[in-house]
């Protein structure tokens, strides 16, 4: 084999590994993307279409990772029964808590612009750990109701799932969580996110439980292998969880899944969803 040949050879080999990591990608009305889109996404009207409602995500990575507004999308735009049109546009930034979002970013000039109906507020992760960090998530959504008040606009609070067993906030003594378990820390969730509703007034959309739904019912690939972010597959479970609260349809007849995922498997996460 000449030099030529031979590098021919390997770039088809690295394009090829790379199709494989970027195709659960595709598949729906939106390419998922790994950064926030200027314009708003909208799953399109149908026959079925009643209304349309316009949803502002803002978080972290636990919202932008694997584009969780665009598969919200996606599943909308795939259910032929599904009478809500969405808009949905999302505002993130990496390891941001909500009052670096309020103060530091452009999600409530956006909001105070485009006047959405819903804005889905994701707190940092784990927020629910310490009494000190419940405090100041408190004091974040308060001044994020506080904002949305004159706008109208619903805050909801984004429910977020715990980190898997064997991750690091659980086996290094450093970590706030250490010796917790999987199950502890979504009881713990629920249980934080439901009280800091009830005070506030707020809707939730309760990740936190389909997660540990999928898990009981053996879904063994909702994390990446940091076992804290979510695989293409929990996202998808998010995704689900949303869809189901904004239109109260179940996701099972939307035709939209990630490139790669069974049919079976997708059917796991739709029924943790709704049980």
């Amino acid at each position: 084999m000449t030099l030529r040949n031979g590098l021919i050879v390997a770039l088809a080999i690295a394009l090829s590994f790379l199709a494989v990591l970027n195709a659960p990608r595709f598949g729906g009305r939106y390419i998922l993307s790994d950064w926030d889109r200027d314009a708003v996404m909208h799953s399109g009207e149908t026959p079925q279409t009643a209304r349309t409602i316009t949803i502002l995500f803002v978080g972290n990575s636990f919202t932008s990772g694997n584009d969780l507004a665009a598969m919200l999308v996606n599943i909308a735009a795939a259910d032929p029964g599904n009478p809500v049109q969405l808009s949905v546009k999302a505002v993130t930034y990496p390891g941001a808590d909500l009052r670096s979002m309020l103060k530091q970013t452009d999600a409530l000039a956006w909001a105070q612009a485009n006047r959405p109906d819903y804005v889905v507020l994701q707190e940092r992760s784990l927020w629910y750990s310490l009494p000190r960090w419940v405090q100041q998530a408190r004091e974040n959504a308060l001044d994020w109701n506080y904002a949305l008040s004159p706008l109208k606009a619903q805050p909801i609070l984004f429910e977020t799932w715990p980190d898997l067993d064997g991750a690091q906030s659980y086996t290094d003594r450093s970590y706030c969580c250490y010796g917790k378990t999987f199950k502890e820390m979504s009881a713990e969730a629920q249980r934080a996110t439901a009280a800091l509703a009830q005070e506030l007034g707020m809707p939730v959309v309760r990740v936190a439980r389909s997660y540990s739904f999928a898990v009981q019912a053996g879904a063994t690939d909702l994390y990446q292998r940091d076992l804290h972010h979510a695989s293409y597959a929990g996202t998808y479970l998010a995704a689900l969880t949303f869809y189901r609260y904004f239109t109260h349809r179940s996701g099972a007849e939307t035709t939209y899944r990630p490139f790669g995922m069974s049919a079976a498997a997708a059917a796991v996460l739709v029924q943790a969803v709704n049980r």
